[in-house]
């Protein structure tokens, strides 16, 4: 099953005149075009889709016509935090792979752990984490209850942060791996390729950040939109 938002109305924009539709596989005029090789997220299949003459039917259209957005709007909130907590199980996967490895692995005499360089840089590994699950579970928890704990910007930045906290303790669970964590045995190459995804998925980080700029702005009753 697919959802597909498309214009139907000229002349309008997104917010006006888009309408969205669920379409079958075996819609006529809809097929499944170049499957793209992606770096990761490699069960998250993305391709190329095509629509040649496509008739949909009016008992397929989700919402109203010319209401897509409204729509779209009702995933906004939960939407982040999926996409929060998908990258922080990328993370999470790299600390426990680095608590097992920097516990065992002895150099020097003892394990790395017992080693404060090493011990500094799992603290700070666990303490992102922390801090990206507890603003995932605060999104999730406001898009359930919007009456009393949504803000904006909770549709914009816990993906951000979770991104960006996945990459900073994947790369540094590799450091910490030394040369096994680079050999693809080992499992980190793919949790670095899993990780580099959520950059762009979900919205590119750079479009959250503006996104919830906007929303700063309007709080502050500055109407100039973000960009």
């Amino acid at each position: 099953l697919y959802l597909v938002f498309a214009q139907t109305e000229q002349g309008t924009g997104l917010v006006e005149g888009a309408t969205c539709f669920l379409l079958t596989r075996d819609t006529p005029g809809f097929t499944i075009g170049a499957v793209h090789n992606k770096m990761g997220e490699r069960l998250v299949n993305n391709a190329e889709l095509i629509f040649r003459d496509c008739f949909v039917p009016e008992d397929h259209v989700l919402g109203r016509v010319g209401g897509g957005f409204d729509v779209l709007v009702e995933f906004f909130p939960a939407s982040n935090a999926y996409a929060a907590a998908s990258v922080l199980g990328v993370a999470e996967a790299a600390y426990e792979r680095t608590l097992e490895w920097t516990g065992t692995r002895v150099q020097g005499g003892r394990p790395l752990l017992d080693h404060d360089l090493v011990a500094a840089d799992v603290a700070e590994m666990r303490m992102l984490l922390d801090a990206a699950r507890a603003y995932t579970y605060q999104a999730a928890w406001a898009a359930d209850h919007r009456d009393h704990g949504w803000e904006p910007t909770l549709g914009a930045f816990p993906k951000v942060f979770a991104s960006q906290v996945a990459w900073r303790v994947v790369t540094t669970a590799l450091e910490l791996h030394g040369g096994y964590g680079y050999m693809r045995e080992r499992g980190l190459e793919k949790l670095l390729r899993d990780a580099a995804a959520f950059f762009h998925s979900d919205g590119a980080n750079r479009s959250l950040l503006l996104k919830g700029a906007g929303f700063i702005r309007q709080a502050q009753g500055r109407s100039r939109p973000a960009g």
